[in-house]
């Protein structure tokens, strides 16, 4: 049973505010700070519980967020840890946080099935002094201390780019797009908006997926069939071009095809099954979007404001581009495809 609270949510808030505000002004004196011990003494002498409210484990960028988010919990013996999955449901993942507060979480994590789905809760955690940090997917509200993610958009257009600079100004190409509505998918898709607007005399058929292998292998079986003549081809995930692959495969586009980019095929993200096709030459280029990296920077923000710290509004992650030419940086080819290495 988890132990009683030393202190409320509002007077931890209150106390972090003025421990803060004391350690600003013991900057300019030479001798130690007697706040920064206290903080510590106070985390480390009770136990705290976070609440992790996953959008969904639907694809395995998000499992693998949520085992990262175990995995650095697990390094603190006093912090516990209740986790929910959505399953892509923004009811559920109402019904989610309320039951996370309901249980008397300290903080919340939330990867949000959508823009809006947290902002009830959000509203909520404002007045009970819950603090709250967004991971990967963007929410309309500020009411929240942190975001950690990379640049959606800017990855968006990185990819697409990238695949037009490859097979020239005037092709016809596919999108595979991530799921409708999430705030990763919404960010994207605006930036392909802007490349495309740029690249007028590209011919782009667009179709939504759910950034997993089955949607992947299914839209694209939709999109070959009545579009056989395709230059090029870009999936907003590689656990998508996974899938894409094995319907391209279907159809009989053979791997010396793609190889010669006969389309020619890019995507998002460090998925090593996906690492394992640009290794193999099938796939010519990816952006990094690292879940372990997503999900370790969440707990540290988490702990940071438990302890008083300061953290920034907005955590950006730096993004790697991968190619055939430094893709053994990345790849894990003893492990399975559906192992994330960041």
């Amino acid at each position: 049973m988890k132990a009683s609270k030393e202190v409320s949510r509002r007077q931890f808030v209150e106390r972090a505010a003025g421990a803060g505000i004391a350690m600003t002004f013991g900057a300019c004196s030479p001798e130690a700070d007697p706040t920064e011990s206290r903080e510590k003494a106070e985390f480390e002498d009770r136990r705290w519980t976070i609440g992790f409210s996953n959008a969904s484990e639907t694809n395995t960028w998000r499992t693998a967020l949520r085992e990262a988010i175990e995995e650095e919990v697990d390094k603190h013996d006093n912090i516990d840890l209740l986790v929910t999955d959505a399953n892509d449901s923004p009811a559920k993942q109402v019904a989610d946080l309320e039951d996370l507060l309901t249980k008397g979480v300290d903080g919340l994590i939330i990867g949000a099935a959508n823009l809006y789905v947290a902002n009830p809760i959000l509203d909520e955690c404002e007045r009970e002094g819950i603090p709250v940090v967004i991971v990967d997917r963007k929410v309309s509200s500020e009411k929240y201390e942190t975001f950690v993610s990379t640049d959606h958009m800017y990855g968006a257009v990185k990819g697409l780019s990238k695949l037009i600079e490859l097979i020239g100004p005037e092709r016809k190409i596919a999108i595979l797009e991530g799921l409708p509505g999430a705030g990763p998918a919404v960010e994207r898709n605006a930036g392909y908006d802007d490349v495309l607007a740029k690249h007028p005399n590209i011919d782009a058929v667009r179709q939504a997926g759910d950034w997993s292998r089955a949607s992947g292998q299914r839209v694209m079986e939709n999109i070959i069939t009545a579009h056989p003549d395709l230059d090029g081809i870009h999936f907003d995930s590689g656990e998508m071009a996974v899938g894409g692959i094995q319907a391209l495969r279907a159809a009989g586009i053979s791997d010396d095809m793609l190889k010669a980019n006969q389309p020619c095929l890019t995507w998002l993200d460090g998925y090593n099954g996906g690492l394992k096709l640009i290794k193999a030459g099938l796939g010519k280029y990816t952006i990094l979007h690292p879940p372990r990296l997503h999900g370790s920077l969440s707990v540290d923000s988490m702990i940071k404001i438990f302890k008083g710290e300061t953290v920034p509004k907005q955590q950006p992650i730096a993004l790697d581009e991968i190619t055939q030419e430094n893709v053994d940086q990345f790849v894990a080819m003893d492990k399975p495809d559906d192992y994330w290495t960041m």
